[in-house]
């Protein structure tokens, strides 16, 4: 995210007149309207509806709709757009929705193409089916009265479709089913998986839609002050080394940060075998002590170190990610590999850290 996406300007039978109300989208679901005065230095320029004129990066932006009078533009509006954008907005409101995608028991949490800010109205819709353990098969809902206690939501519908914002830090699950609509009680993008405790013959998986509704009007006050975070340009490049459980990145997270990681390069663990950051996914951890069960062994993972001592749950990170801290997170990053024996590893990652 961090880096410089190509970026498509698509102008679509566009013919300057009288502006009505342009919309810049950004890539964090945000959107502003008002009139686009220009484009500079990597830079739009834009006057917002209060009068006030701001800056945005061009890898901040998601597309740009230019509202002109129709009468001398015809049918469609001027359009910037990332390229390789497949969301779609509805003409109704300012319902963005995703292109649909599939979760199943083979990732433990699939992150979606969606991504949404406290607030928000989120609409999630679910079809097909999953079998468990290779013998029971289910829909979005779960299995009515049946529970499994090691299952993300050991209270509701064992194998039913639940979702949380964010991942890893500081996140709760949500339930969804079939159906469900919800408002998002923090800033973070949408993951999902099945509510079930093992991954083990599983096969089948859910089609999933999700639509968010983007009319929340934000104050300016609240608009500057969650633009300035994260800070943009600060990068940080270390070595991973695959014989220590945790290394301290010495970056100090604060509340709604966000954080690209990359990794490159190969590990040695146990007795003549190899990875890269992605992990060897082949072996079976589900009854193991590693930090993370559903990734590959040796893969890049990270977490934060609260001020109080306490750690986040661990985060996978892969060959590349990128992390949200919470509205009231403080601590320092930490990454490393995803092992539960350290000893017999050798080589490293380099891994590199925007912010």
């Amino acid at each position: 995210m961090m880096r410089k996406s190509a970026i498509t300007l698509v102008l679509l039978l566009f013919v300057t007149g009288a502006a009505l109300a342009d919309t810049i989208y950004l890539k964090n679901g945000r959107e502003r309207k008002g009139t686009l005065l220009g484009y500079e230095n990597g830079e739009f320029i834009f006057e917002l509806t209060n009068g006030n004129q701001v800056k945005f990066k061009t890898e901040r932006v998601e597309r740009l709709v230019l509202d002109r009078d129709t009468a001398q533009r015809g049918p469609r509006d001027s359009e910037y757009r990332r390229e390789g954008d497949t969301s779609t907005f509805s003409g109704q409101g300012q319902w963005e929705t995703s292109e649909t995608f599939d979760v199943n028991l083979g990732s433990r949490w699939v992150r979606s193409p969606i991504e949404v800010y406290e607030g928000q109205q989120v609409r999630v819709e679910a079809s097909g089916t999953v079998t468990l353990d290779g013998r029971t098969t289910v829909t979005a809902d779960g299995l009515r009265g049946q529970r499994d206690r090691n299952a993300p939501m050991p209270n509701e519908n064992d194998g039913a479709l639940i979702a949380t914002i964010g991942q890893g830090f500081g996140s709760s699950p949500i339930y969804v089913g079939h159906s469900s609509e919800f408002v998002a009680d923090r800033d973070g993008a949408l993951y999902f998986t099945i509510n079930h405790g093992s991954m083990a013959n599983s096969r089948g998986a859910f089609r999933v839609n999700v639509s968010v509704n983007r009319d929340r009007d934000y104050s300016d006050d609240d608009w500057n002050r969650r633009s300035t975070a994260p800070a943009q340009g600060r990068e940080k490049t270390i070595a991973l080394y695959a014989n220590q459980a945790w290394t301290d990145t010495g970056i100090d997270l604060e509340p709604n940060m966000m954080v690209e990681i990359t990794a490159e390069g190969q590990i040695e663990y146990g007795v003549g075998r190899s990875t890269g950051p992605n992990g060897n996914r082949s072996a079976n951890l589900s009854s193991s002590t590693y930090p993370i069960k559903d990734a590959g062994v040796g893969a890049v993972i990270a977490r934060i170190r609260y001020r109080d001592g306490r750690d986040s749950e661990p985060l996978y990170i892969g060959s590349r990610n990128r992390a949200y801290t919470e509205r009231n997170e403080y601590g320092r990053l930490l990454i490393g590999v995803n092992d539960d024996n350290y000893r017999d590893n050798s080589g490293s990652y380099n891994v590199t850290i925007r912010w």
